[in-house]
């Protein structure tokens, strides 16, 4: 259905990809993963043919759908927003011939019979139900104004036009952002079902597992496919990198030991005779051996030198190391007491409606809480609560003496920050100069800790976010959807910085595979009350 050969996109002086060879045969589905930044959007685009390669070719058979991260709609209800142009057009075509039936002659019969199949081979008979399952799958109601919608609903409208839309093959970036597990559950099955084949771009390991048939990954410009769904792939793909160690390791060895033995044989070589201590009958014998020995052990070190030369175009690849990362030796957070949190008889209100009533909940230390529930649910709402940020009844009580590290959707922890080095310090401030350098390097910035914050990308915002989470000393981590932006690289990065930290941990999180991996205990937040997940 969709072939690359040889493909390059290259913006400037900047090399994005190249030599990206891929097929995606019908019916299959392939995850497409790599670091924000790395690309992936970009290879969708030359993909579906929005970008042309700045090298290849690209072959694509039958219909071709894109999402985009970044949409918008149009003025209407949801069912306008999500009704494909081409049967828009079919039904204003058959709407007209239909009103011209009641003086047609035999060419306005005719008109309308060709309008009328149109109009059903695009779907026009059963597509405001079809449109209505979407739409409610994806938590929408399909009388709601578009003009009316949140960020989050905008983009669910955008799937769901995508979805309602007929294509052999769906190009899906980042279609889980915004959906809650119900959504994300229902477009795993809608996904299941479909005879499409589907490039599937996201960062929701859960979601790749469930659905994807084979893993491509593009990393350094490269694209590197796997058999199999995401966990399975990046076994695979450890596997093959400890192989690659192991080969790179003993072509290391081979190597010292093959120079060892041509210096040795290029030493004996040049060792000259000694003509003082020879007879004068000796000394032709004795030139014609030392010339002798020097051209045998020329040889042999010229030999030595070709097994190196043949050795190194075979060898090994060195593997890629990141060295990002920066670990400090920070002293531990204090413990802290035992009972961490204790609400009674919480409520919030907007006006007149009550978000969240009667709420009763216990944290104690160590405990590591994932907050769930649909969208709108009141997650966000209950962890401003507990913060203090928003207005509430009842008894909210920390234990004493606890300090409280707080991270937004959004990050607006860092609004009021200017520096990196004033994110950290804010993190903790008993960082040193010379670990706020560290940090720093570990974030590729060149402007060390006094680089702006407004001139971070996104993957060094990211980096950022992470590092201030593991040089905190605070003994409560509060998060609200930490994993939104990051890419699956720093997810990762982030469960285990959660499984190692020693204090207590509550997370609002739609990520199921973080939630199944990091928490000890869920709470789910809906309908204005907190259950405890068995």
């Amino acid at each position: 259905m969709l072939r690359a050969t040889e493909v390059a996109r290259i913006y400037g002086d900047e090399t994005i990809f190249e030599d990206v060879n891929i097929e995606i045969g019908a019916g299959e589905r392939l995850a497409l993963i790599g670091e924000n930044g790395s690309g992936k959007s970009t290879l969708l685009r030359v993909l579906v043919g929005l970008d042309t390669p700045d090298a290849g070719t690209v072959t694509r058979m039958g219909r071709l759908a894109l999402l985009t991260q970044h949409t918008q709609t149009e003025a209407g209800t949801l069912l306008d927003a999500v009704t494909p142009p081409e049967l828009r057009r079919a039904q204003q075509v058959f709407e007209m011939v239909s009103a011209a039936l009641g003086n047609a002659d035999e060419a306005g019969l005719n008109a309308f019979a060709e309008a009328e199949e149109a109009y059903r081979l695009a779907g026009g008979y059963d597509f405001e139900a079809r449109a209505a399952g979407v739409l409610d799958g994806l938590g929408l109601d399909s009388a709601l104004d578009s003009t009316q919608l949140s960020g989050g609903q905008t983009r669910r409208v955008m799937l769901a036009r995508l979805l309602l839309s007929p294509a052999d093959v769906y190009l899906l970036d980042e279609p889980t952002n915004h959906l809650d597990a119900d959504g994300a559950a229902w477009l795993e099955g809608w996904i299941r079902a479909s005879d499409a084949a589907f490039v599937l771009a996201s960062h929701d390991r859960a979601f790749l597992d469930a659905l994807a048939t084979r893993t491509a990954e593009l990393e350094r410009g490269t694209l590197t496919t796997y058999p199999g769904a995401y966990t399975a792939a990046m076994d695979l793909k450890a596997t093959l990198r400890e192989a690659q160690e192991r080969d790179y390791t003993a072509f290391k060895r081979k190597r010292a030991a093959l120079e060892e033995e041509q210096r040795r044989q290029a030493s004996k070589g040049g060792v000259e005779e000694n003509r003082r201590r020879a007879k004068d009958s000796d000394k032709f014998r004795s030139t014609h051996k030392a010339e002798r020995g020097q051209q045998i052990f020329s040889a042999r070190a010229k030999a030595m030198q070709k097994q190196i030369d043949r050795l190194d175009a075979v060898a090994t690849a060195r593997p890629f190391q990141d060295r990002r990362t920066v670990r400090l030796d920070l002293p531990p957070a204090p413990h802290g007491p035992s009972e961490v949190l204790t609400v009674r008889d919480l409520g919030v209100w907007r006006g007149e409606n009550g978000i969240l009533d009667g709420i009763r909940l216990e944290m104690r230390r160590g405990e590591r809480i994932a907050l769930t529930g649909p969208n709108g649910g009141g997650k966000s709402t209950l962890l401003g609560a507990l913060l203090g940020t928003l207005p509430h009844t009842g008894e909210i009580r920390w234990g004493p003496g606890l300090t409280v590290y707080a991270a937004g959707q959004h990050g607006e922890e860092l609004s009021r920050l200017e520096t990196v080095g004033d994110a950290l310090l804010d993190a903790n401030p008993d960082l040193t100069p010379h670990q706020l350098h560290e940090v720093a390097a570990g974030l590729d910035l060149p402007g060390g800790p006094t680089f702006p914050l407004s001139g971070l990308s996104g993957g060094q915002r990211t980096r950022l976010t992470l590092a201030r989470l593991s040089v905190t000393r605070a003994q409560v981590l509060v998060l609200d959807e930490p994993t939104n932006h990051l890419d699956i690289r720093a997810i990762e990065a982030l469960e285990r910085l959660l499984l190692n930290f020693p204090g207590t941990v509550l997370l609002a999180s739609h990520d199921r595979a973080l939630i199944g991996r990091v928490a000890t205990r869920v709470w789910v937040v809906d309908g204005g009350e907190v259950q405890e997940s068995i």
